[in-house]
């Protein structure tokens, strides 16, 4: 579970904004928890529409003359991008635009084997193919021995990056990047593909017109790379949105239909989820050339051969991640020891490294705690993480150093490589580091918005949150909490995958879909009262609208967070043997008493959860809860599957002896 927050937004400031510029309450008190406090800020948000000079950033006019020298004197230009999203966009991009105006110009992007950024091989292979200037785009600025390489064989540099500058820089014509120090661009936030369009915007001395032939594999780009979505990215990504429906770009139109999208979901959520994916899937499962090429095809009839064949990658890319995800669920249900440390780590022969670091994330959604997922190819291992907040990778990363090849990254998102025999001593070395520096971990939280009243909740309220669109990092969804909500009924969607339940809130009935809940975990019932986090949408049907809500999370109403996470400390803390308080004892350790609830729910209930919510509304504790399964599950009553959050209640088990009952003896001696 996570622990929820809710965002303290200022009503004085909130209601300022309304009296300044006439918008519905409701959508100040969002714009206000976004920063947005004045009536400028405010219409900046709304309608801006310019980008500023793109020759404020630091060097661009270097790189604008090195590329214009090149072009005159026909010099060969090769484009280096790299194999996600943004890099494949920004190459598309930049080499198109170069390819018009009569360059000399080809493009290179490595593959996931090769590994990010240059390498000596494509630099002496680029120098054997006659190239005299390398441009690159999303990439560049550490390849300080890489740069050494190309001007000692008698070729120039450009470097384009929106990457964090290491100590020391490499050899270059140009380095263009908003996080330079000497830097003078108002915007730092740019994706790869943004340095690129401004670089394009600079060599034509024209902004609206490049804006107009680019935006759209801008937007792109920049969705994919999940940057802030605020200022200019955010007019990037309204302008390409738009120029997306009128684009002529085929392999654009085909990925699209490929991707079934429609008008009314080419939003930056459908980019997110249904182009994005698709261009990422050839460099993490075969090579980025693919999605490039699709890009940059010129018939329809190319374009759907190469639409179809990222379809046909992006499928095999599910499949190995499901693939991967069950065999590293399979690894912690084997070692318990790995599932209770306070650090995931799972690795396996032949994991694709392409495809770990999705694995990763997923682990830490199921399992809230920072997960490491690590492949092994021959000799070599490479590895990829997902954290939470107050728990930094790097710093652990780096602490763990010696036993690695090299590493990078940030504080929740991290990957590194390592000799496939120093991997132990790796895993073990992170774990006592983990123990020592965090003997409580952070926990997941997640922030609510706002506390709707229900005025907010109107079909003319919700409709104004589009104007908030297009949504992305830092500037979500609304996530409204709805407290004190009573269930009404509940029924299963799709076989029961889902869940839709009707619930009262403030006297007015809503229905409420649980994607993310199967039916038969749900757990709540006619009466109950829930808190729900969720998204309010528009729902239309048949010409008529209504409000849905779309649950994120949901909890009992008389659910407390703080004594739960406390109780789940030290739960774990007995999992991994670790000394804990003894004057807590007496309120976990299982008696014949404190048993008969959680056998109760035990046998009827199938969502861990759920049951422990009931049994924390009864006054009891998650740990004494958690104890009574144990003993319950050692003694053959029921099967507790904590990897997938569910039990199972067996008929027929033995007769439970608490004297002799081994979670009674680890309780006592986590206890002495």
């Amino acid at each position: 579970m996570k622990k929820w927050l809710v965002r303290n937004t200022d009503n004085a400031l909130a209601m300022k904004l309304k009296t300044d510029t006439g918008l519905p309450m409701l959508l100040c008190s969002l714009l206000v928890g976004r920063g947005i406090y004045t009536a400028e800020q405010a219409q900046q948000y709304f309608n801006g529409t310019e980008l500023s000079d793109p020759l404020l950033i630091a060097d661009m006019d270097k790189a604008v003359q090195a590329i214009e020298e090149a072009v005159d004197n026909e010099v060969k230009i090769t484009v280096y991008g790299d194999y996600d999203c943004d890099g494949v966009t920004s190459t598309v991009m930049l080499y198109t635009h170069l390819d018009a105006i009569g360059a000399d110009v080809q493009w290179y992007i490595p593959t996931r084997e090769e590994g990010y950024g240059l390498n000596e091989n494509a630099v002496r292979k680029l120098h054997e193919d006659g190239t005299g200037l390398i441009i690159t785009v999303d990439n560049g600025v550490s390849a300080v021995n890489e740069a050494e390489l190309i001007y000692e064989l008698g070729m120039k540099l450009v470097i384009t990056d929106h990457h964090q500058l290491p100590e020391i820089l490499p050899k270059a014509e140009a380095i263009v990047n908003p996080h330079r120090q000497d830097d003078s661009s108002p915007y730092k936030e740019l994706a790869g593909c943004g340095v690129a369009l401004k670089l394009i915007m600079a060599l034509e001395r024209d902004v609206e017109g490049v804006l107009e032939q680019y935006a759209d594999l801008a937007a792109i780009g920049t969705i994919g790379d999940v940057v802030a979505l605020t200022g200019e990215n955010r007019i990037i990504v309204k302008r390409g949105l738009l120029e997306m429906q009128y684009s002529e770009n085929q392999g654009l139109l085909a990925l699209i239909n490929a991707a079934g999208l429609d008008a009314e979901s080419i939003t930056s959520t459908g980019i997110a989820f249904g182009l994005c994916p698709r261009i990422n899937a050839a460099g993490r499962y075969d090579s980025p050339k693919a999605a490039a090429e699709l890009l940059m095809a010129q018939t329809g009839q190319i374009a759907e051969i190469k639409a179809q064949e990222l379809n046909e990658l992006n499928a095999k890319r599910k499949q190995i991640e499901n693939d991967i995800l069950e065999m590293a669920k399979a690894q912690l249900i084997a070692d318990p020891k790995a599932f209770n440390s306070r650090v995931l780590i799972v690795c396996g022969e032949g994991w694709n490294h392409g495809i770990i670091g999705i694995v990763s994330a997923r682990l830490l959604e199921l399992y809230e705690k920072p997960c490491i997922v690590i492949g092994i190819e021959g000799d070599e291992a490479r590895g990829s993480a997902r954290s939470i907040e107050g728990f930094s990778l790097y710093t652990a990363l780096d602490a763990c150093s010696e036993h690695l090849t090299r590493f990078g990254g940030h504080t929740k998102a991290a990957g590194f490589s390592l000799p496939k025999d120093k991997v132990d001593d790796f895993i073990a070395q992170l774990r006592s580091y983990a123990d020592e520096k965090f003997p409580s971990m952070p926990v997941m939280t997640t922030e609510a918005d706002i506390e709707p009243e229900l005025s907010d909740l109107e079909i003319s309220s919700i409709e104004n949150l589009r104007h908030l669109q297009p949504y992305g990092e830092e500037n979500n969804a609304p996530l409204f909490l709805m407290r004190n909500c009573t269930i009404i009924s509940s029924r299963p969607l799709k076989d029961g995958k889902y869940t839709s339940f009707t619930a009262e809130y403030k006297g007015s009935q809503f229905k409420f879909l649980c994607f993310g809940i199967s039916y038969d975990k749900f757990g709540y019932f006619p009466g109950d009262k829930v808190d729900v986090l969720s998204n309010i949408e528009i729902n239309e049907y048949n010409d008529k609208k209504s409000v849905s809500v779309r649950v994120k999370d949901i909890r009992r109403s008389d659910f407390t967070q703080d004594k739960y996470f406390a109780a789940r400390n030290f739960y774990e803390k007995i999992l991994r043997g670790e000394k804990t308080d003894p004057r807590l004892l007496k309120r976990i350790l299982p008696d014949k008493e404190n048993m008969k609830l959680p056998f109760d729910l035990a046998r009827k209930l199938t969502s861990i959860d759920s049951a422990a919510q009931i049994a924390m509304s009864h006054g009891m504790n998650y740990c004494l809860f958690m104890m009574c399964l144990h003993i319950f599950a050692e003694f053959g009553h029921l099967k507790l599957d904590r990897i997938n959050g569910t039990m199972e209640f067996i008929k027929g088990g033995r007769r439970i002896e608490l004297e002799n009952s081994a979670v009674v003896k680890r309780i006592m001696k986590s206890c002495s």
